[in-house]
Parts: C-alpha cells; structure tokens; sequence
C-alpha cells in the first residue's frame, strides 16, 4: 500500500524537537516499518537526511514561496512598530501557502500515485482534502487540536475569526476519517457537524525500544552534580499550559524542607528565561538545572536521572491534549506525579500507576513529592506499573489500528471503482 502524509503547518519542522516533530517521525516511521510505502510532504523539514534515516522514509520541503516569506517579514515589522505580537496575522501566510502546497503535493501524488492520505490538520490546511477529492482517494484527517480554538486562546489570535472557525469545520466534515488524540474531541467534532461514527480516538504513544530500557548514567549524573539527591524531573515545552512555572513554584517551597532536592528542567521554551532569573533571585542554582531541549534519543538517559517525573499541567478550559511526555514517562518506568486533567486522569490510575492531585493545588503537589520521597518501594512499584501499562500503548499499535479503520474506506473505493459506469470513449476503444 502506498500511504502519502501531509502537514502543511510551518510551525511544524519534520526534523525538530517538539512534541508535533516527534509525533509525525515515530507514526510516518511505524507506517514504513509495517511494510508500506510511504511519502512525506511537509512545509519545514530542516533536514531530510534525518527524517530519512529516523523514518526509512522520503520527505519533500514545500517552503513557504519567497513572495509570502516577504510578505510575512512586513507583517512582523508592522506588528513590532504597532506594539503588537510579531505573529499576529501568521493565519494569513498560511492560508496563503495553500496554493503552493497543494500545487507540489499534486505533482507528487501523480508520481507516487497513493492508495490514500493520512494528513495533520493545519489551520487552513485544505491540501489534503482537495487531492482527495481530485483523486477519488480516501482522506484520513489526524487532528491534535483544535487550532482555531487554540491560535484564538494560547496564541497571537487569528486575522478572520469568523472565517477560520468556517474554514476549520469545512475541513473536519470533509475528511473521510478524523483521528483525534483525546475523547475531549468529541465536543468539538459535534459542533462542526461531524458525524461521530468517521471519528476514532487515538492517543499519543511511545517508543518502547527506546523508552524502555532501564538507564540510569552514572557520567551524566556525575555532571549534573545529581549523586545524592532526589531528583524531581520535567520534560517538555516552557510554556504556559505546560505547568513548569506551577512546578518551580512548588520546588522552591520543598527546597526550605529539604536541601536534598533537586529539579531537573528538560526543554525550553518562552519562559526559560524568566525561571532563570527566579532560580537566582531565590539562590536556587545549586538546585535546579536547566538542560535545554536535547535529541529525541537522549531524553531517557535524562529521565534515568529522574526518581520523580512531573506532569504539572494547570487548570486549563478545554484539556484536549494528549500528552507525548507521560507516555515516555511511564515507558521509562519513573515514578510520576501528573494534575488530575483531560487524558492523564484516563491513563493514570492514582496510587498505582502514578499520583494525581488537583490541578494548581500547591499543597497536593508537594504531599505527592513527600509521600515518594520517603517511601521507595512505592517509587519503585509505581514506575514497574507505569511501565507495564503502557506496553502495548507504542507508535506500531497505533499504526497498525489506524490502518485497520482505513481497510473499510479502501474497500468501498474499490466497490466504486468496480460499479463505475464505463466512459464512451473507454467502450469505443474495446470494439
């Protein structure tokens, strides 16, 4: 089967570090690794050779034409000198790119010749649905979040509201399958008009290969000046709906307790800086390390170091996420403490597999450190159960269901194609 994948968001670098650039390499990989072929088309894809290497698949940079970049430029400089966020009205460049996209996503497809597209919704991303349609093709819609919603809500907003909230419903009802990462989907899907049997739930999931092996570097830990203490961890995004600022906040009251704490920050973000200045300001540096953002494969020696890994997400309105770094965690066999919120309160059983307690309550955050602190064998015991979960929970199984749910799809294609009336000129021929 030839399976073509498409993203067109920009914000979405193929060979990156985010959790998006992670998730597109470990399923496009998963697909290749099930003996299909496969095609990427992306609009960023910094480095091809390393896409190809991690996925044994081709990948295609569709770059934003030198006309948008242009006019993207002028946007920013215009936002600056009215005292606005430099991405205010980034929607327009990419429903701009539409064209261009979809242009060199044609040209390939002809070639490569699909049995069906798998696309990552994009704000205005209609890519996908028109060479569906042009093709007679089916359409498979993967959908992490409602980026209307969010752009409006997390980010610099959208130029046409309105006309996004339209564009985003059009695109939803015109697939042939949505893919959504969390049940809390639903609610959006029926607002569009989407019909809940073309929608499947599938969560994030992980790399057991790479997440499961038992690692606990005694150089790395030597360096970062970890021997002796126990180590509190975070992996992700410096970002608001991420928690971390929540999480330092609490670590700096654990620190009055005990000096033998230490935080340990993987990642980055646009609040780094900020805790920095706290970290200081408080004369924390002896015990909190900053790593930065780090290789995809080198994230499970940091989480070696980890006795506790943290998913401190706040109170946020709509949860929708599916979060890539309690996978990890839990394949990684940390003991964990998450806010009770969204997918995490279906993925985590308290007391078992990890400890929950209530979104921004301080107090029950740090009970859950204390508690692990002093009992080991609780530390021990919800790491191995973590771990146990999420063993079926890898990027293959997910693979393998997606395709499961397309095999009816490319079934009733066929009955089509079979049943089609034959053309005129088609029986002029056979005579």
């Amino acid at each position: 089967m030839r399976i073509l994948y498409l993203c067109s968001d920009h914000g979405v670098d193929f060979s990156g570090l985010k959790g998006a650039s992670i998730h597109v390499r470990s399923f496009v990989h998963a697909l290749a690794t099930l003996e299909h072929e496969m095609m990427a088309i992306g609009t960023r894809v910094s480095s091809p050779e390393l896409f190809q290497t991690a996925t044994h698949t081709n990948a295609m940079q569709v770059p934003l034409a030198p006309w948008n970049r242009k006019l993207f430029k002028a946007m920013k400089e215009g936002n600056r000198f009215l005292g606005r966020s430099p991405g205010r009205g980034r929607d327009v460049i990419r429903a701009l790119h539409n064209s261009e996209f979809f242009k060199v996503a044609d040209q390939l497809a002809t070639r490569f010749s699909p049995s069906f597209i798998y696309e990552r919704y994009s704000l205005w991303g209609i890519a996908g649905s028109r060479l569906a349609r042009k093709r007679s093709i089916p359409l498979v819609l993967e959908v992490n979040s409602p980026l209307s919603y969010e752009e409006r809500y997390y980010r610099d907003g959208v130029a046409f509201p309105t006309l996004a909230n339209w564009a985003e419903r059009h695109i939803w009802r015109s697939a042939d399958l949505l893919i959504a990462v969390s049940q809390e989907f639903y609610s959006h899907f029926e607002q569009a008009g989407v019909a809940r049997e073309r929608v499947r739930i599938l969560p994030n999931a992980v790399d057991t290969s790479l997440f499961g092996i038992e690692a606990d570097d005694a150089s790395l830990r030597r360096r970062t000046n970890l021997d002796g203490r126990f180590v509190v961890g975070f992996v992700g995004s410096f970002k608001a709906w991420h928690g971390v600022d929540f999480l330092f906040k609490a670590f700096a009251r654990l620190c009055v307790e005990d000096t033998s704490y230490h935080l340990l920050l993987v990642g980055d973000g646009p609040m780094r800086a900020a805790l920095e200045d706290e970290t200081r300001r408080l004369g924390l540096r002896g015990a909190v390390t900053f790593v930065g953002s780090v290789a995809h494969e080198d994230v499970p020696r940091y989480l070696g170091l980890m006795d506790v890994a943290v998913a401190p997400y706040p109170p946020l309105r709509d949860f929708y996420y599916s979060p890539l770094k309690l996978y990890e965690y839990m394949a990684a066999g940390r003991a964990i403490v998450a806010s009770k919120i969204g997918q995490v309160r279906e993925a985590l059983t308290d007391g078992r597999t990890g400890l929950l307690y209530e979104p921004n309550d301080v107090e029950g955050l740090l009970d859950c450190l204390r508690r692990l602190r002093n009992d080991q064998q609780l530390k021990k015991d919800l790491g191995n159960n973590a771990r146990s979960a999420c063993s079926k929970n890898t990027w293959s199984e997910s693979a393998a269901r997606v395709l499961t749910w397309v095999a009816p799809l490319l079934a009733q294609k066929e009955d089509r194609d079979r049943t089609a009336p034959v053309s005129r000129s088609a029986v002029e021929l056979n005579k």
